[in-house]
């Protein structure tokens, strides 16, 4: 069974790679996660472009962003990411333009 995410939600991350938030911008960064159990966290609620926040007390105690695709329920259960669909702005449904 698939879960979404949400905020907190316990997952175990078996991530290779962390997102880093700069004031100009991100980098994709390799990290290596101890397997001491220390790789459980809880997420915050906050998702973008295939990443969540974790916040990880066993580790370090700091938040950091992993991937959806590498975390994982309690049970085993994989994260899925919910796709919203965005309309442009100004896209109109044919046929809805009034003709004078």
């Amino acid at each position: 069974m698939e879960t979404k995410p949400s905020k907190g939600l316990r997952v175990k991350v078996n991530a290779r790679r962390e997102a880093v938030f700069g004031d100009e911008a991100v980098a994709v960064k390799a990290v290596s996660l101890p397997s001491d159990g220390s790789s459980t966290g809880v997420l915050t609620g906050f998702t973008l472009a295939g990443y969540c926040e974790v916040e990880m007390p066993g580790l370090d105690g700091k938040k950091h962003w992993y991937p959806v695709g590498d975390l994982q329920g309690e049970n085993g259960e994989p994260l899925v990411e919910e796709e919203i669909q965005i309309d442009e702005a100004g896209d109109e449904p044919e046929g809805d333009e009034s003709e004078e």
